[in-house]
């Protein structure tokens, strides 16, 4: 994995990063979440089950797709990422729009509505949330995620992101 190059500064407080944003991620990414190519959700398997072990009794939570995108694009590719990791998650989060982040300006995602909903899912509030994510560009996606889980009580939330579009 030579072509990817991994973060050695993190971008964000309580958000960790694998790898920065480069040629090479903008091709896995557009292969992966645009070309349906599914099978590519491999070559991350094994660098986030590492990563991920430092996480343990944490509940692991994806940033949802909307249900009409994630039948427009066959699969949910967060989802996919963990599940081809052998690490367990839990949906705390519905999308509430289908507006994609990638079609807006830095500052038309600064001023979006919250994106998320919590669902009914129970969970213990004293238990630790590490959400994940794709991709970190201007922060705004995880900051709604973290402001939907604090409204319902979970007070310690950290982030990882496969890939830091912040260098």
């Amino acid at each position: 994995m030579a072509q990817f190059e991994r973060v050695e500064e993190q971008p964000y407080e309580n958000v960790q990063a694998l790898y920065y944003y480069n040629d090479a991620m903008q091709s896995y990414l557009f292969r992966y979440k645009f070309l349906k190519d599914y099978v590519v959700r491999v070559v991350f398997a094994d660098v986030l089950r590492e990563t991920l072990k430092a996480y343990k009794g944490y509940t692991i939570v994806p940033i949802p797709m909307h249900p009409d995108k994630k039948r427009e694009r066959t699969f949910a590719h967060i989802d996919e990422l963990l599940e081809a990791a052998s690490v367990p998650y839990v949906h705390l989060l519905e999308k509430t729009t289908t507006a994609s982040q990638s079609e807006k300006t830095k500052e038309q995602r600064e001023n979006s509505r919250i994106l998320f909903c919590r669902n009914t899912i129970q969970l213990k509030k004293n238990r630790p949330i590490l959400i994940v994510d794709d991709i970190i560009t201007t922060g705004t996606t995880i900051r709604h995620a973290t402001h939907v889980l604090r409204q319902a009580g979970f007070e310690k939330i950290d982030v990882l992101v496969l890939i830091s579009a912040r260098t």
